[in-house]
Parts: C-alpha cells; structure tokens; sequence
C-alpha cells in the first residue's frame, strides 16, 4: 500500500499503520511544485506501553465507529456528525461539524465513576487522545452530576491552570456540580487549558506544581488527562503535568462529554483514544433508538396535541428517557422557574431538569429529561421517525424557548443484550474532503514599498503580492489539497494564471505580479484571487482586495 500527503511544515503523524516496518520519503516543494529528492527512512510503529487499567476504554478501531453502544453525539440540531476515519485517517474516530461557535459533545454511555479510596493518591482519570488543538479549536471535557448530552460554560478569560493561582474559576453557566476542564489551541505559539466548574463547588488547600502546555502541531495527537487526585484536579499533557486546580467533586459518578468547538466555525476533528480509570463500569443495553423530530421550539402548554397514539410502536423496548436539551430566551438574570413536559404518543408526560438545582438562564442550555411508558413510543406516518413536541410557558413579550438537541434512551427488556456493531447500528459517514490553502494580497508601489490598505494608489505601475497559507487551509479540515494554480481577475477580467504543478501538486506559496495601471479609469477596482486544486471536486479558495486609481 502507497500514499501521500502533502503538509504544510516539517510534521506530519502517520496513522493506520500495520506492525511493520515502512519505507518513508520526504521531500520538499517550491512555489512551483517543483520537488526535490528525496530523503528517505525506514521505520516501524510501536504498540502502546505502559497502559493504565482502564475501567473503560475506546480506540475506535472497531468495524463500525462510533460504537453506539458506547458513544451519542449531541449538537445544535444535528449540525455534527461523529465517523470513522477512512483511508490514510485509518480507523479512528472523527468528529466533523458547521456549528459556528457552538459546542458538539460526545458522550459516553458508560457512567465516568471515582473509586471510593485513592490508589496511589489517586481516585481516576479521564483520558483523551485527539489532534482538536493543534487545529487550532477548543477542547472540553465535561464531568456533569447527571444525563446530560449538552452544556454551556465559557472557556474564555478564565483562570489558566498554568499560572500560579491554580484556582479553577466559578462560571455561573455550568449545572451544578459539572466540572468541566477547557483546552484551547492558539496557532502554534501557545495553547491555554484552565477549569472552571459551577459556583458552589467545594475547594482544596492542597495543590501542585506546573508547567507551561505545549503547543500541538496540525495533525499530531496529544493525550491529554484529567486526574482527581487528593491534591484537586490535575491535568497532564502527553504525561507531563501541566497544571493542578483545587477543586473537589460533589460526586462519585458522572456523565463523561467530550466537546468541540471549532476554529473558523468549523470542526474536524480525529479521536484516537478516550478512557476511563476509576471504580468499574459499564454501558446500559443498547436498543437502537429512531430519529427524533422534536421540532425547534417549546410550544404552549395549552397547545393542540400535535402527536398521535395511533400508528407503528418502537420495538423492543420497555420504555424510554426522553433527553432534551432547551436554549431559554427569557430576558437577562430572570430566572422563570418554568416546568416542561413531553408530548408523545398522544400524551404527555412530566419533565425534570437533567441536573438537579439548574436554573432556567437566558442563553444557557437547559437539559431536561422526561420517563416515558413503551406504549407513547408511537411513530410518525413514514414509520421511522418518533415525532413528540416540548411544553412549556410561552411569556408575553419574548421568543419561545429553543430546542437544542433531544434524544431517546430505550430502556431494554431484562436480559437483554447489545446488538453487534454493524447489525442496524451503523451510522451514515460523511466525508470531509481536504482544504487548500488560503489566499491573500497585498499591494506594493513601483519602488517595491507596501501600501496601506485603502490608500489611494497613483496611476502606473502597481506590484500586486499574491500569498497562499498552508497551515491556514490544513487547519480547515486536518488535510491540505494540493494546488493546481493560482488565477487572478481584475474587475472580472482574468489577467494571470500561475501553475503550481511542474512536478506534482503545489502546496502554496508567495508571487509578484506587476499590475499597469495606465489603462484603467479612476475610481475602486477589485482584485479576485482563485486557489484551484488539482482535484476537481475541491472547492476553490477565494481572495478579495480593492484598490483605488487617483490621476
């Protein structure tokens, strides 16, 4: 087997590999696509040593991943999707989302559970390996008293646990009781990790010693590890401790969510590893639940029934947990104290915050969940989706709460067992397709000195700087598409082409183009530049600029 990979700097991880040895060139490429020889190395991958006992763990290298009887994927009305690696991304899970700046979270059916005594000072650790920072996103990971599948809190301005304070901030927007540990990628200069957890939450006088984090390069995987520990909790990257904040959980089991926000509203995301060590757990019996229409807005409670209890039943299940996720727009600091319900079925059904003591807060999402009998899991006339709506006040003078995200957990018949992966369980895998890199211009005068932007330019000569960033377009989607050329239009009219494929794909770099001025009446003038790949099917990457000619 043979492939290759273009990057953007002297990096690259190689995944998927087979344990055996593998003979690796690398060579360098100009501007042009011009390459040069090759330097070569023989090498052979080694499997991972000194594993923890993991009380549960996930390398998605299954047949089918995500493993639904392990992992859900939640996010603001289905904009993510959770899938297997294919190809070079070897299997392993990748998360992929649209969601602007909002969070996508995985989460782990098993419960995360604390030992009741520490074992060498110790009472677990949740362990992640993904490459999400050094794409330049945000990484959360959520330990909630509770089923939630979503959560708000802010990562930003907050306590570093690098710095010598170490204390973990209060962030009103977290449930009780969530502690919650945040890493976010800077480019490549720094990343920031911190923790915040929800007011209230207890504190440690014990504490540690730290370290700066180090900042990931595009593609490489870095494990990281939230421990609870007697001295509060610490946070180790790639086996170094870089930081220890003085909290102390009010619980000794957890919902686990792993978040991501992307960079440049975008997520793609590869998850390599995820891991629990601690007191003995297990996922509940799978039954595969359908599609949930929960529509986008809590309707009155008043409202018609809009369900039916007339059609096709869920099968194979005793009944069910109904989980939904709200976004409340009542106005700033007023907390409402609404009751929801759910409608199913024809009927409708008491619903409870998933964490106990939540207020209902404008902008903050707002898990609910609702027990339903097997008989309300009717569906909806195409007999593959559950239709069911949330209840709740309508106030005067305000938008209707949002419906963020809602799921089912069917509740299995005793003895039951988990279907295998691949027996109905699988789910669609879109693909991600790789970036080029992003253009850019700048103008210079004749005598070659840079021009401020919008300034006015004198008629003659102009020196037009076209500049294609590689690490901008790996950081899209974790993959750089080759370049085919660079195409330049001026007020529409295409006036240069510059191949970038002398020996293959180029990779991006910097072009100078004069650009006379004599001819063109004064006034703005724009400047189109189109990066084009080689493949036909990846998007062009567009650049904009605008001068304007003075006599």
């Amino acid at each position: 087997m043979e492939f290759s990979r273009l990057v953007s700097f002297p990096g690259a991880q190689l995944d998927a590999l087979e344990n055996t040895s593998y003979d690796i060139e690398v060579r360098t490429i100009d501007t042009y696509g011009q390459r040069s020889e090759p330097t070569k190395a023989n090498a052979a991958p080694e499997d991972p040593t000194n594993e923890p006992a993991w009380s549960f763990s996930d390398r998605f290298n299954s047949r089918v991943t995500p493993d639904p009887v392990k992992w859900t994927l939640a996010s603001p009305n289905g904009c993510g999707k959770a899938t297997s690696g294919e190809g070079e991304d070897g299997r392993r899970l990748v998360i992929s989302a649209s969601c602007g700046d909002q969070s996508v979270a995985l989460r782990a059916r098993p419960p995360f559970r604390l030992l009741d005594k520490p074992v060498n000072g110790e009472f677990g650790r949740f362990v992640i390996e993904t490459d999400q920072i050094g794409l330049g996103g945000i990484l959360q990971l959520d330990l909630v008293p509770g089923p939630a599948d979503l959560i708000s809190g802010s990562p930003t301005g907050l306590t570093r646990v690098h710095e010598p304070a170490g204390a973990a901030a209060d962030d009103p927007t977290l449930p009780p009781g969530a502690i919650r540990v945040w890493i976010a990628g800077q480019g490549s200069s720094t990343t920031d990790v911190g923790v915040i957890v929800a007011p209230g939450t207890p504190r440690t006088t014990r504490g540690g010693g730290s370290t700066t984090p180090k900042p990931p390069e595009i593609g490489f995987t870095v494990r990281w590890e939230v421990v609870f520990s007697e001295a509060g909790v610490q946070v180790v990257q790639d086996g170094v401790l870089i930081g220890t904040s003085n909290v102390v959980p009010t619980w000794r089991e957890a919902t686990a969510l792993v978040g991501f926000v992307g960079q440049k509203n975008s997520v793609y995301a590869a998850v390599n590893l995820i891991g629990f060590v601690g007191a003995p757990t297990a996922a509940p019996v799978l039954v595969v639940p359908p599609p949930v229409d929960a529509g986008r807005v809590v309707i009155a409670p008043d409202a018609p029934l809009s369900t039916s209890a007339n059609g096709a039943r869920v099968k194979g299940a005793q009944g069910a947990q109904v989980r939904a996720v709200l976004l409340a727009q009542n106005k700033p600091g007023e907390d409402t104290g609404d009751i929801f319900s759910i409608e199913i079925g024809g009927a409708t059904f008491p619903a409870r915050p998933a964490i106990p003591g939540q207020p209902l807060s404008r902008g903050v999402r707002y898990p609910i969940v609702a027990d339903v009998p097997a008989e309300a899991l009717v569906l909806g006339p195409d007999g593959k989706t559950l239709p069911l709506r949330i209840r709740g006040p309508v106030h005067r003078g305000q938008a209707a709460t949002n419906v963020v995200n809602a799921t089912l957990e069917l509740t299995a018949p005793e003895g039951a067992v988990s279907p295998a992966a691949g027996s109905g369980t699988d789910l669609p895998l879109p693909r991600i397709k790789p970036a080029l890199p992003e253009p850019d211009v700048v103008f210079f005068n004749a005598a070659g000195k840079l021009l401020p932007g919008d300034a006015p330019v004198q008629r003659g000569r102009l020196v037009m700087e076209v500049r294609t960033n590689g690490r901008d377009g790996q950081r899209i989607a974790g993959r750089l598409a080759g370049l085919a050329g660079i195409e330049v239009r001026l007020d529409g009219e295409r006036i240069a082409g510059i191949p970038t494929v002398v020996d293959g794909p180029g990779v991006g770099g910097r072009w100078r183009v004069a650009l006379p001025t004599g001819g063109l009446d004064p006034g703005r003038h724009t400047i189109e530049v189109k990066a084009v790949g080689v493949d036909e099917k990846t998007i062009p990457a567009l650049a904009y600029a605008s001068f304007v000619l003075v006599d």
